[in-house]
């Protein structure tokens, strides 16, 4: 029978950097230091390890309880059809049914479900909610195909700051070019409306065919195909979390 989570041990070095305390080697200086207690004993050897959902752990007189779960970063290329919901009564396919980790994510954000392009999911909590706030000022880029030409004179319409017309809702002044063919427009938000760009472009008398998101906070699919996903990189990490702090 394998042993449940609350029963794993880990090494206290370990635990202390999951806790944020200190990296693996700084936390074997602090327990060398005799700076470590573990259920009211100091602790002087490095090896020593500890059960998270039961031991008491004390460093220079503060207590840590369980380490949080650890943090993952995913950007995920989401395929037309799959709805970013986490559960779904229709029993559509989902976002998650593409994701194997152990970790419960969550999608910041939502694309529609005839959407594709870039999504980001995350567990951290306090960076979704942040990237997702209006003042982080989030550039989004979408491609909509359209089901006839844009005409160029328009443009200063769409980007001008302009009115749904469904709910007289104004939207705040983007930016946009036409693609070679004119039937493409690129499109940059950086709001988050409910099928905010389609009912720009409706609001003008323009259907959108297809449309997909190329660009989330500077994340681009790259080589990720549909349905596929991948873990941000450290790199990527960093420049989320210093855009959703500028905000």
């Amino acid at each position: 029978m394998k042993n449940s989570s609350k029963d794993v041990e880990v090494r206290i070095n370990r635990f202390l950097a999951l806790c944020g305390i200190a990296s693996r080697r700084a936390a074997d200086q602090l327990v060398l230091d005799g700076r470590v207690m573990i259920n009211g004993t100091v602790i002087t050897q490095p090896g020593v390890k500890v059960n998270p959902a039961k031991d008491e752990v004390i460093v220079d007189g503060k207590r840590f309880a369980q380490p949080e779960q650890r943090k993952v970063y995913i950007l995920f290329n989401k395929p037309r059809n799959v709805i970013t919901t986490n559960s779904d009564e229709k029993n559509r396919e989902m976002v998650l049914d593409f994701i194997d980790v152990e970790e419960r994510v969550f999608p910041v954000g939502r694309l529609d479900r005839k959407t594709t392009g870039v999504l980001l999911l995350t567990n951290d909590g306090m960076l979704a909610n942040k990237l997702m706030h209006p003042s982080s000022n989030v550039v989004k880029e979408y491609v909509a195909e359209l089901a006839e030409k844009f005409p160029p004179a328009m443009l200063p319409q769409l980007t001008g700051g302009m009115r749904l017309k469904d709910t007289g809702e104004k939207v705040s002044p983007c930016k946009a070019k036409l693609l070679a063919d004119g039937m493409q427009v690129v499109l940059s938000i950086h709001e988050g409306k409910n099928h905010q760009v389609r009912r720009m472009f409706e609001s003008l008398g323009f259907e959108v065919k297809r449309l997909e998101r190329v660009t989330y906070a500077g994340l681009k699919a790259g080589e990720l195909r549909r349905g596929e996903w991948r873990y941000l990189s450290r790199k990527e990490i960093q420049e989320l979390q210093k855009l959703a702090e500028n905000g």
